[in-house]
């Protein structure tokens, strides 16, 4: 396979150093030893008889841990309930559309199980490793924790196939150019878990002396990557008998992660900011400009339309409706449409009295003031979602509330929505249109920054494994065991988190599984969990394959509007949004894989079998 057989050249081997010192940023090269011999002379003994050179080459593998927005900003998010791309700016919409609309094959799926290529790629980099250090002459001290880190890298790319795929082939050496046999079938699901597992354990012991570094790979997050692969072994998808000693395997595993020296971190407005949260986060990465999402990043991809930009992804209703309020009770009932007569939510109000996550992680209309950095339209500023309810004939002038007045340089700002293109066209108000549900993410952006700079060093951080997914996997266990009341303290430690605090879960039953994949939700969005938790709970029908909701239209009445108010009388309206993607009634139990592209398969001579039900 060609993912097997990538070439070892004295072109990647280059390739590979130049990139390393990127894979962890809080880890630099010495660039002294670095400048002693010109990259162009460099060969394998070099690469793997100096330390330097050997660590970048296992820094570079670090790049083998699909990031949280892969494929395409966003990733697999907006295949579940709570987001949807947008697809006019989706640029790595291939699979993913095809998947929401019941389309995915083995022929069509391009960027979704690219995962396959690149995740054996940099297999066969973890494998050569191991087979060039075999005899290395490196003291113990120096070469052990740099094994640590391969066995865990090997875990993790393996992870990353089996909860898309299932059982793939274990391959642990390295394909050379002349090798003319890659006829390696497929291990079963268990027989991965348990190769995985071993790899875990051999990373722990390796890493057991390591001193806990920001961005480094340590003995804690192999523990929380076994503990984690344990949960999804024992979720209904892998474990359809509900075999208990696999929930108790999950259970002994991830008490140890918790029993750590991890805490929660206090607040969560900057828990996904620089510097990395390492009283929280077991291994989380933060960027240079050099290494961050490609493209212009998450401020370019999230940043909302409103403010001029291109939005990549949009929460739905159905997400904006999982944020409780503060007095613990969901604004709508079960159904997503009929208000909660006991929660005190008013539908024209929707933004008071909510989760405060809600405020961390929605933008809404009215939502700010922001300091937009936004070059010529630089200014603070609510997030303008609305239409005008006073609209003058012919779009005729004045446009603005005479009271908003930008600080800046004194001019009135404009205020119209998304549906006022023609005001766009004429240059008074940004393309607001693009954001379909009417709400945009918060989380992951930075407005101290600039909208688009490929130069500026944005704050962001991105989290791989965290303390309050433990917690929250923790109480899933507990639940499956049937333990309500220790699965309801551990999901009331997250929400009590000091700047959260919300009341106490006190359900239980269906109400309790309820109310415990709500937190999950919340807690947890877009750090790559939503999607894979839908598959591994056998609980995508109701929640993937559903219309997309949001504000079919947000009016601002200026009438009664008094000196210096910023803001008119807010009317709102939900419902189906017509212009988003449509998405296809469920498959069936085969779609929660994915399938194994086509050219894999012939490269095998048909060894490797494709998964049930796709063609």
């Amino acid at each position: 396979m060609k993912s097997l057989k990538l070439l070892n050249t004295r072109a990647a081997k280059i390739y590979i150093l130049l990139l390393a010192g990127a894979a962890v940023n809080t880890i630099s090269c010495n660039r002294d030893l670095l400048d002693k011999k010109p990259l162009d002379k460099l060969t394998d003994d070099a690469v793997f008889s100096d330390a330097t050179f050997l660590q970048n080459y296992v820094y570079n593998v670090y790049n083998g841990m699909k990031p949280i927005w892969y494929p395409g900003t966003g990733g697999f998010e907006t295949l579940t309930d709570i987001a949807v791309s947008q697809p006019e700016t989706h640029d790595k919409a291939a699979g993913i559309r095809q998947y929401i609309q019941g389309t995915i094959s083995p022929d069509n799926i391009t960027d979704l199980t690219n995962i396959w290529n690149e995740e054996y790629g940099y297999i066969r980099k973890a494998n050569v490793f191991f087979e060039k250090t075999t005899t290395s002459s490196f003291d113990a001290t120096v070469l052990d924790p740099m094994k640590g880190q391969m066995h865990f890298l090997r875990a993790w790319m393996y992870f990353e196939l089996i909860k898309t795929f299932g059982g793939v082939p274990i391959i642990t050496k390295s394909y050379k150019l002349d090798d003319t046999n890659f006829d390696t079938p497929r291990n079963t699901y268990d027989e991965c878990v348990k190769f995985i597992l071993d790899e875990c354990d051999q990373a722990t012991t390796l890493l057991k002396d390591v001193a806990p570094a920001s961005g480094k790979i340590t003995k804690a997050a192999a523990m929380a990557l076994k503990a984690r692969v344990l949960l999804y072994a024992a979720s209904p998808l892998n474990n359809p008998s509900n075999d208990k000693t696999k929930w108790q395997a999950a259970e002994v595993a991830t008490k140890a992660v918790l029993d750590l020296s991890f805490t929660l971190h206090p607040t969560h407005d900057d828990l996904f900011t620089r510097p990395v949260k390492t009283d929280e986060i077991i291994l989380g990465k933060s960027f240079t400009p050099g290494t961050r999402v490609p493209d212009w990043g998450f401020n370019y991809d999230y940043w909302p339309s409103g403010f001029d930009a291109r939005q990549r992804i949009m929460p739905t209703q159905t997400f904006v409706n999982m944020f409780q309020m503060t007095n613990g009770q969901y604004p709508y009932l079960a159904d997503g449409v009929t208000v909660n007569p006991t929660s005190g939510y008013d539908p024209q109000h929707p933004n008071v009295n909510r989760d405060p996550r809600y405020y961390s992680d929605i933008i809404f209309p009215g939502a700010g003031p922001f300091t937009i950095n936004d070059g010529a339209k630089s200014t603070v500023r609510t997030y303008e979602y609305w239409e005008d309810a006073n609209p003058n004939p012919d779009n005729a002038g004045p446009y603005a509330n005479p009271n908003k007045v930008d600080p800046k340089n004194g001019q009135t700002l404009y205020d119209f929505g998304r549906d006022s293109k023609t005001y766009w066209v004429k240059g008074f108000t940004p393309f607001h249109w693009r954001v379909q549900t009417g709400y945009t993410f918060r989380r992951l952006c930075d407005f101290n920054g600039p909208r688009a700079s490929f130069d500026y060093d944005y704050s962001q951080a991105i989290v791989f494994l965290r303390l309050a997914e433990f917690y929250l996997n923790y109480a899933e266990i507990e639940i499956a065991l049937g333990n309500e009341a220790v699965a309801r303290d551990y999901i009331n430690k997250v929400r009590k988190r000091p700047s959260v605090n919300m009341p106490n879960i006190t359900s239980a039953g269906t109400d309790l599984v309820r109310d415990y994949r709500n937190e999950r939700a919340i807690e947890l969005h877009l750090e790559d969990h939503r999607f894979f938790d839908l598959m591994r709970w056998k609980a995508a029908p109701g929640n993937i394959d559903i219309p997309i909701r949001g504000l079919t239209s947000v009016k601002m009445d200026w009438t009664g509007a008094q000196a210096g108010d910023l803001l008119g009388k807010l009317s709102y309206t939900y419902g189906v949004i017509d212009a988003a993607e449509v998405r296809a009634p469920w498959k069936g139990d085969y779609y929660y894989l994915l399938p194994i592209p086509r050219e894999e398969i012939k490269k095998s001579h048909n060894a490797i079998k494709q998964n049930p039900g796709y063609q």
